[in-house]
């Protein structure tokens, strides 16, 4: 495989954190149900958050979440064209709809922009735009 990668999710795993423990001083305090809900609800999205893979071969682009319990697959044939962006700090984290784009990001504002021949804009975040963007371009020049 011409190209694998992992960020780490910093971002999302301390928003999740300062949200739980300010949850869990509530909880403390007042030992509200809902709190407990709400922690679950912060758990399961720092496991599936925890970080971003990107992987490159047998001629598609491919990216996971977490533990990788869903993948996103895209041929690279459907790729007209790929930039290193930078991301608005209003563009968030996750899963996004942005306007003009799909975003799916873990961590800080770096990402790679892939501008799709059916007219979509996908964006993915990571730490390592320029290593990305080259080894997308060098798979679609030797067929990867």
């Amino acid at each position: 495989m011409p190209y694998r990668h992992t960020q780490a999710g910093t971002t999302i795993l301390v928003v999740c954190l300062i949200v739980a423990a300010l949850g869990a001083a509530v909880m403390w305090q007042r030992s509200q149900a809902p709190m407990i809900l709400m922690l679950v609800i912060l758990a399961a999205v720092a496991v599936i958050f925890h970080s971003l893979t990107v992987e490159i071969g047998d001629n598609e682009l491919r990216w996971h979440f977490g533990p990788g319990l869903w993948t996103y697959r895209l041929p690279l044939d459907d790729i007209q064209s790929v930039a290193a962006v930078q991301n608005h700090w209003w563009n968030g984290f996750g899963i996004r709809k942005a306007p003009g784009f799909s975003l799916y990001n873990v961590s800080g504002l770096d990402a790679v922009e892939l501008k799709l021949k059916s007219g979509e804009t996908r964006r993915i975040g990571t730490d390592d735009p320029q290593g990305l963007a080259a080894a997308l371009r060098s798979a679609a020049h030797t067929g990867g």
